[in-house]
């Protein structure tokens, strides 16, 4: 068998169970083993993914608009889009039947009202988590514009109330009125409607592992510290995290880990965060940037800045295992 490209030198290495996005360094007990991966070349990017979105250049695109919505990921896992709404806009009920979605809130208030569940307002550092089959609504609140990333799987549907407003039609569709019985889901851990990131994950020292973890959306809070004084739970979660290296970066080397298919990315909701990409280069994000490791790619994400936590949450359509790189 001929292994293409990069192939030929990645001899990988992966624990079993080891889970790309778990926090890092985490492993399961016992060495690692090693495997053969037929590798294509990394860094490729089909719009609209790109290796870093920049939220200021998301603005400055969307320059003199309140409300705006820009497709950010349609990959074949994940349809991810960045939003923006001035306070009083109100988003009125809908149902993915087949499906959940999530929505990681960057900036303003969110409101939402779900189905079964006490209504909840989602601020900075939230993840809201809708599970298939649920009606939910929501509006934007506050005193400024609202920024959110919504994220779905592929190719999802939506459903609208009929005793409500009848919905525009897509270019190429029309609208018609169907009939089925729904029963919301319950939450199972680590799903839940609403986590914060600040409030119920570094004030409570609650940060390991998933806290979405449904069909086809994974996510991950990852925190590092640039300054490990800063960190007030060292006893249960690292103080850093990323692999660091003094040596000059060659995109074209093999290094870092990667994903032997689906994509993995990032939303960051604090601090400074840097990803090397395979063929594409160094990128450096800050807080409300995403960035996106194309499948197939090699990468390593690391932490900058100098205090404060770095948080990028992790997020990808499965939950993924770690290759790393074996080369020398």
């Amino acid at each position: 068998m001929k292994l293409q490209s990069f192939a030929l030198r990645a001899l990988v290495a992966a624990g079993i169970g080891a889970f790309c996005l778990s926090a890092a360094g985490a492993q399961p007990a016992g060495p690692r083993q090693t495997w053969w991966v037929v590798k294509t070349e990394g860094g490729i990017y089909k719009p609209p993914m790109r290796p870093l979105w920049r939220l200021a250049d998301l603005k400055k695109m969307h320059q003199g608009q309140s409300n705006w919505s820009e497709q950010i990921i349609r990959d074949p896992e994940q349809d991810a889009t960045y939003n923006s709404a001035a306070p009083g806009t109100k988003f009125g009920p809908r149902a993915h039947p087949d499906t959940p979605t999530a929505f990681v809130v960057i900036a303003g208030e969110v409101h939402f009202n779900v189905e079964g569940q006490q209504p909840v307002t989602a601020t900075r550092g939230s993840i809201v988590n809708i599970m298939k089959t649920t009606v939910y609504s929501y509006d934007v609140e506050g005193s400024q514009n609202a920024l959110w990333v919504e994220v779905d799987p592929a190719n999802y549907k939506t459903v609208y109330p009929s005793d409500g407003p009848q919905p525009q039609a897509m270019a190429g569709g029309q609208v018609v009125k169907v009939a089925f019985n729904h029963e919301p889901p319950g939450y199972t851990p680590p799903n839940q409607l609403e986590w914060n990131v600040f409030t119920d994950g570094i004030a409570k020292c609650r940060l390991r592992g998933a806290v979405v973890m449904d069909d086809h959306i994974f996510a991950n809070p990852i925190v590092g510290f640039p300054n490990p004084a800063d960190d007030k739970c060292p006893s249960t979660r690292p103080r850093r995290n990323g692999e660091d290296s003094t040596a000059p970066f060659n995109p074209h080397s093999v290094f870092g880990h990667m994903h032997a298919g689906p994509a993995e990315w990032w939303i960051i909701q604090a601090g400074a965060i840097s990803g090397k990409f395979e063929n594409k280069g160094e990128f450096h994000a800050v807080e409300g940037d995403v960035l996106y490791a194309a499948p197939m790619t090699w990468h390593q994400m690391g932490v900058e800045g100098t205090s404060g936590p770095s948080i990028r949450l992790a997020m990808g359509g499965y939950e993924l295992i770690n290759m790393f790189n074996t080369a020398k």
